[in-house]
């Protein structure tokens, strides 16, 4: 049975890692659009971008690709799927025979739509050429504007402060992260990165950007234009579904799948962000963009294409990085739950926990991963102690 992967992101690399370790024994292809050994992302907000790495992880090198015996093809765009032939058709004109296949197809970041987006120094960051793009720009005294306050946004401002660069982040939304925060952390992170010296302007977009005088780019915003170095869009993620779509798989917020990962057609499966799948602790279906979850979402549906009885129900969390705070999120937080506090905003080390009808329902947690692992432990057994005595830190939670 051959299986071809589209994708050599996270979750295209961690297929293939997959099936061999579930043991696999026919053909495995990887087709990578970038001209790299697939890499892990995370790190080109934050530590690659600011210098203190050379190079993000390599998730499946040339050695490894031999020893697993995977025929990993970079470079290669895959252009249309022949779901009665079970053939893959590329851009350089070849094309690739499956028994299955899997659509790690992942996303672009968003453009802005407004005039002069297309101008050179407006930036995003998906690539390693886009870091390296982004980095240049990081030099003392530059001024640098991000527009979009979510994740990538803000790990970019912090890591932009470090290097001493004027930053500016402007968030369409009344909040920071407001998709996957409640309002007590997004006021949080406000007040952090103000306090780093952001210019963070909140329900404030970009009209306009054109070519500037005494800086790279001149920028239109609400009371006047403003010139920046350059300027980087973290405004989200374009799902690339087209490939799902024109070969008629089921598309809904993402490539609808099973618990095991396959979509309509039984002979394709789709793994990380790209896919949509049903979620206990969402309470339907979830489509999510994390490092966490492209990598055991594709472990799963490399242990289900070699035969393996498979559910993939995992508790969603996530990470951010930001100066010197380390923020977890376990769960599906709610805006309406206030939540138990433990610990102390003011100190930067806390965890708030909400609880509905008696049972944990998710754990945001600042500088205290601990709080994390013990609260994984309780949403899988549908428990949780008094939220007095969750606020007492005189309590040690790992004892409960």
């Amino acid at each position: 049975m051959d299986v071809v992967i589209i994708g050599a992101g996270q979750a295209g690399a961690w297929v293939a890692r997959s099936l061999r370790e579930a043991g696999h024994e026919g053909g495995i292809t990887l087709l990578g659009r970038e001209p790299h050994a697939p890499y892990e992302r995370p790190p080109l907000s934050k530590a690659v971008l600011s210098g203190a790495e050379e190079h993000p992880p390599v998730l499946l090198g040339p050695q490894q690709c031999d020893a697993l015996r995977v025929d990993f093809r970079p470079g290669v765009e895959a252009v249309g799927i022949d779901r009665t032939g079970h053939q893959v058709s590329c851009a350089d004109g070849s094309a690739v025979r499956y028994d299955k296949l899997v659509l790690a197809t992942g996303g672009r970041p968003r453009a802005l739509s407004c005039p002069g987006a297309d101008l050179p120094g407006v930036h995003a960051l998906r690539t390693i050429e886009d870091c390296q793009a982004i980095a240049r720009k990081l030099v003392p005294g530059n001024r640098l504007l991000i527009v979009g306050g979510g994740w990538i946004g803000l790990e970019i401002a912090a890591t932009a402060r470090k290097k001493q660069v004027e930053v500016m982040v402007l968030e369409a939304g009344p909040r920071l992260c407001a998709r996957s925060l409640p309002p007590r952390f997004s006021a949080f992170l406000l007040d952090r990165h103000r306090r780093e010296g952001v210019d963070v302007r909140l329900a404030t977009t970009v009209a306009s950007i054109e070519a500037g005088r005494q800086r790279a780019l001149a920028v239109e915003l609400p009371g006047g234009p403003q010139e920046f170095d350059a300027v980087v869009v973290g405004i989200g993620l374009a799902l690339d579904t087209g490939l799902a779509e024109a070969c008629g798989l089921e598309v809904r917020d993402g490539i609808v799948v099973d618990q095991a990962g396959r979509t309509s057609d039984p002979d394709i499966y789709a793994a990380g962000d790209v896919a949509n799948q049903p979620n206990t602790w969402a309470g339907g279906r979830l489509r999510c963009e994390s490092w966490a979850n492209a990598q055991n979402q594709a472990i799963a549906v490399g242990k289900a294409i070699a035969g393996g009885e498979v559910a993939y129900d995992e508790i969603p969390w996530f990470w951010s990085d930001q100066y010197d705070l380390n923020l977890q999120v376990l769960g599906v937080p709610s805006n309406e739950l206030e939540g138990t506090l433990r610990g102390s905003a003011e100190e930067g080390a806390f965890s708030v926990f909400q609880i509905s009808e008696g049972r944990l329902r998710s754990v945001l947690s600042v500088n205290v991963p601990r709080d994390i692992k013990v609260a994984k432990r309780w949403l899988k057994q549908g428990t949780c102690p008094p939220p007095e005595v969750l606020a007492d830190r005189t309590v040690r939670l790992d004892k409960l």
